[in-house]
């Protein structure tokens, strides 16, 4: 065993861009990207985990918590007040929460989360894609198919998920866009009113489910969780934000980035048309492997020491993983940086791993499949269009705001 490595200077803080979205620190990671130590703003100490084997051993080793710890590895400066609250509001979450209570909470939710209940859903998913599709067909070419249809649509299905009444959908629809909207098209503080109104709207929103119960994922998850008494009504309501906008912002990104990948790749894109149900599969997972987010780090704190390929992880040290430069390891695929929908990718890391991947990758993976069939079948022209508005990213990262598409 050795705990000698050698050292990144500087902890990674920001993106750097995209579609090439190394930062800058990345780039000093020895070769293989063997565990290598950073120093974190705290003055504690953390390692960069970029290997794709390593990094689900980790996070299938419950050695390591999530929950709040003095030394848990925080990557950017943060005043104490911000870490009082985000203390605070972490035994509400479950991205936060560590087994038993995690699994307990969790089971209440995963009913209504399976491949049966997905594809459940299914025929209401293609309806309201066809209902947007219709929509650009009266607009006309070209269109912004992030307006028409990547942002609104997963909206939508979320409200469906969560029994949102039709009257009430603007309250949701509006403001979450504005949440993963781009800094250039919102201020902060519009960001921070829209998180306020749907906090409201959303405690009211449990206020009714508890009162009148109702046969959805969110009003089931309520009942189950009001039973338990694992909640008071502001836990209720922190619950259903990260259930509802969890995976927002990642299938309006996924929609918009698969789009536009295979209409880079024409070859590809003909080879989809040409089998849709066979290929369709490995493709929406190339996209999720190829467009996972590079600076997207799931960060842990040892609760005991871990040894891991020769080196030990010291009990209070965090571990910060890459888990989008671990879906470019050249030791996992090969030509990681070319994409390429007839690899099998399945093992891929965007919806994370263990038991904190995601609840709604089956929901995500049926959205996609759904709106890239729909898209390559009604529109055998579709390519992209040259637009005055050059694409936006959402802080720097691999999110797209505008794609113009015509047919």
């Amino acid at each position: 065993m050795t705990d000698t490595v050698e050292k990144v200077a500087t902890c990674p803080v920001a993106p750097h861009g995209w579609p090439n979205p190394l930062l800058p620190e990345y780039e000093q990671l020895p070769e293989g990207r063997p565990l290598t130590q950073v120093e974190m703003p705290s003055g504690s100490k953390a390692w960069l985990v970029a290997q794709h084997e390593q990094i689900q051993q980790l996070l299938a080793d419950d050695r390591f918590s999530v929950e709040p710890h003095p030394t848990f590895p925080i990557r950017f400066p943060a005043p104490q007040e911000l870490l009082d609250m985000i203390a605070r509001d972490a035994k509400n979450l479950l991205v936060t929460m560590d087994a038993p209570r995690h699994t307990r909470i969790r089971g209440m939710a995963l009913p209504d989360f399976t491949i049966r209940a997905a594809k459940k859903l299914g025929p209401r998913v293609q309806e309201l894609i066809d209902v947007y599709l219709d929509r650009m067909q009266e607009q006309g070419s070209p269109v912004d198919l992030v307006q028409a249809l990547a942002l609104p649509l997963p909206a939508q299905v979320i409200c469906e998920l969560a029994g949102i009444p039709e009257a009430e959908r603007d309250i949701f629809t509006k403001n979450a866009a504005i949440m993963v909207g781009t800094r250039h098209s919102y201020t902060m503080d519009e960001k921070l009113a829209a998180n306020d109104e749907l906090m409201k709207y959303f405690a009211t929103l449990v206020t009714e489910k508890q009162d009148n119960p109702t046969d959805d994922m969110l009003g089931n998850f309520i009942t189950r969780a009001t039973k338990s008494e694992e909640f008071d009504h502001h836990g209720l309501t922190l619950m259903t934000k990260m259930l509802l906008l969890a995976g927002y912002e990642f299938i309006v990104n996924r929609i918009a980035l698969g789009t536009q990948a295979l209409l880079d790749h024409p070859e590809q894109l003909a080879a989809l048309r040409e089998d849709p149900e066979g290929l369709m599969p490995k493709t929406v997972d190339e996209i999720l492997r190829y467009f996972s987010l590079v600076d997207e780090i799931i960060a842990r704190v040892a609760l005991a020491d871990v040894e891991i390929d020769g080196v030990t992880i010291k009990e209070g040290e965090g571990i910060l993983l890459l888990k989008g430069l671990a879906d470019r390891d050249p030791q996992q695929y090969s030509s990681p940086d070319t994409f390429d929908i007839h690899r099998d990718a399945r093992d891929h890391l965007a919806f994370g791993y263990g038991i904190h991947q995601c609840l709604g990758q089956h929901v995500a993976r049926l959205m996609l499949e759904l709106c890239l069939k729909s898209l390559i079948t009604r529109y055998p022209n579709l390519h992209m269009v040259e637009s005055s508005e050059p694409i936006e990213l959402i802080d720097g990262l691999p999110p797209i705001h505008k794609l113009t598409v015509g047919w």
